[in-house]
């Protein structure tokens, strides 16, 4: 192989590692119906429509959440933040 073509697959290796990893709406769906099944909601009712909103939910903000100990300046949790910051 020439040089070129091992540098444009070092390249490109990780973006087409990215694209195998993203999930269609359908996937996602599907798998979220199987983990509120797995919890023991019967589909069709509203108990398990909530399950899949608590599902999507968390997938688009569970992982902002910053931690037990609060955001970073906080140091281990039960320190109060510096002057100024809040």
């Amino acid at each position: 192989m020439s040089r070129s073509v091992v540098v444009l697959l070092v390249a490109f290796a990780p973006m087409l590692t990215g694209l195998a990893a993203c999930e269609t709406p359908e996937e996602l769906r599907a798998a979220d119906e199987a983990a509120c099944t797995s919890f023991g909601f019967k589909a069709g009712t509203p108990d398990f429509a909530a399950c899949l909103q608590r599902e999507s939910l968390w997938r688009r903000y569970g992982t902002t959440f910053p931690g037990w100990y609060g955001p970073a300046w906080y140091g281990p949790g039960w320190y109060p933040p510096p002057p100024g910051m809040m």
